[in-house]
């Protein structure tokens, strides 16, 4: 484990080109994983809660429109 880590810290360059691809792959399919599934769900829990609001507010109550409607039973 020694002679490796002194190879890599010989040829710091060479090292980091062979260590990027890998890195590189794991980051992108991360972030392609949050855009493509926890963003909208994320997005649809916000509406939700904005339509959520819009539909049950009486009017003339004096509410005001609570946009974050998960939180407004803890208080």
């Amino acid at each position: 484990m020694n002679s490796l880590r002194t190879l890599m810290q010989s040829y710091p360059i060479i090292t980091s080109a062979i260590i990027f691809p890998f890195v590189f792959v794991l980051t992108y399919s991360m972030l392609a994983l949050f855009i493509d599934i926890f963003l909208p769900i994320i997005i649809s829990i916000w509406i939700t809660g904005i339509v959520y609001n819009m539909l049950v507010q009486r009017p003339g109550s004096g509410v005001k429109n609570n946009i974050y409607w998960t939180t407004r039973h803890y208080k």
